[in-house]
């Protein structure tokens, strides 16, 4: 049988054509094969990385949860430190505060150490004035005792003129009834005996004028001191201090040139004339109440005496001295301001008769 070249043409592509098929196919197959597993490989990958993307997203969610809850905190400790910052600069402002009042109070406690020397110092004085005082309160005892026997001698003199006045009151009786013309005797002797005190008494004051008029030449032109009527007025002031009833050093010497000139007058005073220097305290209205005094009559008596008693020592005789205290009850100023409460604090000395 005879094969023409077609017939073997033919034949001869079908088989090559065939494996070159054959070999697509394997080639598809196998590149279908192994997109398949690729595709297996990768969706597993895939699903891996899914997951691990969806960890990633839960550890991302959980780091912004947890930056969140970070930023909170530091914004609360970013406010602490704010308010800490704060309390530092208040501590400090405070701190420069007690720095101060510890500067302060370590001047003032020199100034109370100065204080504290200051007082052991005065202790020391009113230990030696309170010496003074108890001497010069043996004295006014022996005073006091010699002003007793005074008082007992007058109350006897005054026993005696009770009794040579109740003669008298006898006498008159007994006249009165004699006759009635008598009555007009005894008026007219009245009248005599009153003509004779007033005369004594107008005697007085010249020696009283004179001897004004020697005190104020004596103390010079002080306006702090005046005379009214019968009576010298000096304020408190010159002779005591606020409160005591003690003689201050300066006021002795105006008391000594009083004395001398007292002295000097009571010479030229006829004897019939019974003179006494009367010495008057008076206080303000303000009351007082210490360790010395329950009032201000105590006061005021206290600082007559006082000056009685220097008196005595200056020479004059004890029964031609008064003292005498009215505490508040004779003001010159019936006002509450300081300069009246000041003029109304004062010693009066007036030369009179008994």
């Amino acid at each position: 049988m005879r094969i023409n070249k077609r017939q073997l043409y033919e034949i001869n592509i079908w088989p090559g054509f065939v494996d070159i098929l054959g070999t697509l196919l394997i080639v598809t197959i196998f590149t279908v094969l192994i997109s398949t597993v690729t595709q297996i490989y990768f969706n597993d990958q895939l699903e891996i990385k899914r997951g691990e993307i969806s960890s990633l997203d839960l550890k991302i969610s959980n780091l912004l949860s947890e930056i969140e809850a970070v930023s909170k905190q530091k914004k609360k400790k970013e406010s602490e430190l704010k308010k800490i910052m704060n309390n530092f600069s208040n501590l400090e402002s405070k701190n420069n505060i007690l720095e101060d009042d510890l500067a302060e109070s370590g001047y003032f406690l020199k100034m109370k150490n100065k204080e504290i020397k200051n007082l052991v110092s005065e202790k020391g004085e009113l230990i030696d004035n309170l010496q003074r005082k108890n001497k010069e309160a043996e004295e006014i005892v022996f005073q006091l005792d010699k002003n007793k026997q005074t008082i007992e001698n007058l109350n006897k003199n005054i026993l005696k003129l009770n009794r040579k006045l109740s003669e008298l009151s006898s006498l008159l009786i007994d006249a009165e009834e004699e006759d009635k013309k008598n009555k007009v005797q005894i008026k007219n002797l009245g009248e005599r005996l009153n003509q004779a005190l007033a005369n004594k008494v107008y005697e007085l004051k010249k020696y009283q004028s004179n001897f004004f008029r020697k005190i104020k030449k004596s103390l010079g032109d002080r306006d702090d001191i005046k005379v009214t009527g019968d009576r010298f007025i000096f304020p408190s002031e010159i002779f005591f201090e606020s409160g005591s009833d003690k003689l201050q050093v300066d006021s002795l010497d105006k008391l000594r040139k009083v004395a001398k000139n007292l002295l000097e007058i009571s010479e030229q005073i006829p004897k019939k004339i019974d003179w006494i220097l009367r010495i008057d305290g008076h206080t303000d209205k303000v009351p007082i109440n210490n360790d010395n005094f329950n009032s201000n009559w105590h006061l005021s008596t206290s600082r007559a005496i006082n000056i009685v008693n220097f008196f005595v020592k200056e020479g004059i005789p004890p029964h031609r001295l008064v003292a005498a205290g009215f505490g508040e009850n004779y003001p010159l100023i019936n006002k509450e301001d300081p300069e009246s409460l000041r003029k109304n604090r004062r010693i009066e000395i007036k030369l009179t008769t008994r």
